[in-house]
């Protein structure tokens, strides 16, 4: 058995499923008035198949500003467990695309699909004389992710033990260094996690850059993101994040210092391999539901060109936006880096809170730490930390905290200041 996401190039396997689904379309009733080609408006549309024969349907669709649960499972195949196994690849798809809400209908008398949708949380809203309305809503979580910069330098199992000592959700990220055993402690790590950007680090370091113009460097990065997907689908997390593309290279002891500057770069065709790096990534894992984040880089007058070139894409929050509305795709997203906004508007003389306010509708986590507006240090915050007025309009999105070196106790206290002014 496996799941196959169904788009123009393989339509077929719908038509094949509505052809042979027999009285399930009695209830299933959404392609009676709507051509096969409507599902190229879904966020999402997954088949279930085994043994070439597809046995169940589902899809979210965008009408407006509600998205619509919609599922099927062939007459034969009902009673097998399948619409239990395609309802929760539709949700895990709405977690991982950021939804906060999701819609859907169903008749009175299939009592067996309403206890299906109550076991996911779905909830009676509204109710009609032969069917009613049910709505899920995404749980506000109090709860912030903890950065493994945060202790830096200790062993990954301490890491690890730290984190289930404190009940600590783990983002397995900067300061775990290579080891072969790295993936597989990930997976069986008894905690709730997120792997993030360079992790699981390489035995041979590099920088991962989407847009470099180094096919070799390139093509490391793509595979790396494609792994690092899927070593969170094997979790159960949303979605996997890195860092947008450069216009050089870095050498990785470069990174948060001044970067060796070239005579000259073409910023449009690294924009180019950026895009086209992000489109790969995403059509090798199209059978995941797992969302792909890109983090927003930081800029520092030491790395502006004397001509006043900037060498990192997705700096400025207009940049973020066009990346979004080019590769168009709802597992693509933004995980918006506080500090390293706060660095690039001090050096672009942008506006901070404009862009803020540009870049939040399409975010779906934030990395929280703070800094003097010159360098990016991963300080902690405090109540004067410039993003907290902001809290209130995104309190469904995941906060990560990304501070270097705090203890359990101090980690606990920045969590308490950022969760006590989210409006829940």
């Amino acid at each position: 058995m496996k799941f196959i996401r169904v788009n123009s190039s393989n339509i077929i396997l719908l038509e094949q499923f509505v052809a042979q689904a027999g009285k399930s379309l009695d209830s299933f009733r959404y392609f009676s008035s709507r051509p096969f080609t409507v599902i190229e408006n879904h966020l999402c549309t997954w088949v279930i198949e085994e043994d070439g024969d597809v046995k169940a349907y589902g899809h979210l669709d965008r009408e407006g500003e509600t998205i619509w649960l919609g599922i099927a499972v062939k007459s034969n195949s009902i009673g097998k467990g399948l619409g239990r196994i395609m309802m929760g690849r539709l949700m895990a798809s709405a977690s991982s695309i950021g939804l906060s809400k999701v819609k859907l209908a169903v008749d009175h008398v299939n009592e067996a699909a309403i206890k299906l949708y109550e076991q996911f949380d779905f909830q009676l809203i509204e109710k009609k004389e032969l069917f009613g309305f049910y709505e899920w809503q995404l749980p506000v979580s109090k709860q912030a992710v903890i950065s493994s910069l945060a202790f830096a330098g200790q062993t990954a199992e301490n890491i690890i033990d730290v984190a289930k000592e404190n009940n600590f959700i783990l983002e397995f990220s900067s300061g775990m260094a290579f080891s072969p055993e790295l993936e597989e402690l990930f997976l069986n790590a008894p905690i709730k996690r997120f792997a993030h950007n360079y992790f699981p680090a390489p035995e041979i370091p590099f920088v991962l850059n989407l847009g470099s113009g180094d096919e070799e460097i390139r093509r490391k990065s793509i595979s790396h993101c494609v792994r690092g997907i899927q070593l969170s689908f094997a979790v159960g997390a949303p979605f996997f994040s890195a860092h947008a593309g450069f216009c050089v290279d870095p050498q990785p002891a470069e990174l948060g210092k001044e970067l060796s500057k070239i005579a000259s770069f073409d910023r449009a065709k690294h924009w180019h391999y950026f895009l086209a790096s992000i489109r790969e990534v995403l059509h090798a894992t199209l059978d995941l539901p797992t969302g792909f984040l890109l983090e927003n880089n930081v800029l520092a007058k030491m790395n502006v060109y004397t001509n006043g070139l900037n060498p990192l894409l997705n700096v400025e929050a207009d940049e973020m936006l066009l990346m979004i509305e080019e590769i168009a795709d709802p597992r693509c997203g933004i995980l918006f880096d506080t500090a390293h906004l706060k660095v690039s508007a001090n050096t672009l003389n942008f506006n901070l809170a404009e862009a803020t306010q540009k870049i939040l509708p399409f975010t779906r986590c934030i990395h929280h730490s703070d800094n003097d507006g010159l360098q990016d240090n991963n300080k902690p915050f405090d109540e004067n930390y410039w993003f907290l007025p902001f809290l209130k309009q995104v309190p469904q999105s995941l906060h990560v905290l990304e501070v270097r070196k705090q203890s359990a106790a101090e980690l606990k206290g920045l969590e308490n200041l950022l969760f006590s002014k989210i409006a829940f």
